[in-house]
């Protein structure tokens, strides 16, 4: 398998001891979602805006094994694609920096319906 970073950051995953386990580097031209804004209204003298996302740009089409790494923003503008991976469980450092993630997760409808499709069923409670 592959992995590609299309995220703006290098990303590094760390174990439970805080030991990298795999880094990769910044991309030279990430995948970023577009906005389309609209003023509505004007709150306390705030602008209250409208947003819609677009779909990502510098997105690649699906490739047989291969994953790419994606904000979740990115992710969530394209819920059909399996194999978009989001950097979780973030560590930070003392001034609340990412500095590492310790795992990865797909946020696609249609990876939850396949988790869910793996997971044994829940024995009936007792009456």
């Amino acid at each position: 398998m592959r992995v590609i970073n299309l995220t703006p950051h290098e990303v590094r995953v760390v174990d439970a001891q805080a030991r990298v386990i795999r880094t990769w580097q910044s991309a030279p031209r990430p995948a970023r979602v577009e906005t389309d804004r609209v003023r509505l209204h004007v709150l306390d003298g705030i602008p209250l805006l409208s947003e819609e996302r677009t779909r990502a740009a510098n997105l690649p089409d699906p490739e047989d094994g291969v994953w790419y790494i994606v904000s979740s923003v990115v992710s969530s503008a394209h819920p059909e694609r399996r194999d978009l991976l989001v950097p979780s469980d973030l560590v930070r450092d003392g001034k609340g920096v990412v500095t590492a993630c310790r795992s990865f997760v797909i946020t696609s409808g249609s990876a939850h319906e396949g988790a869910a499709a793996r997971t044994p069923p829940r024995p009936p409670l007792p009456r």
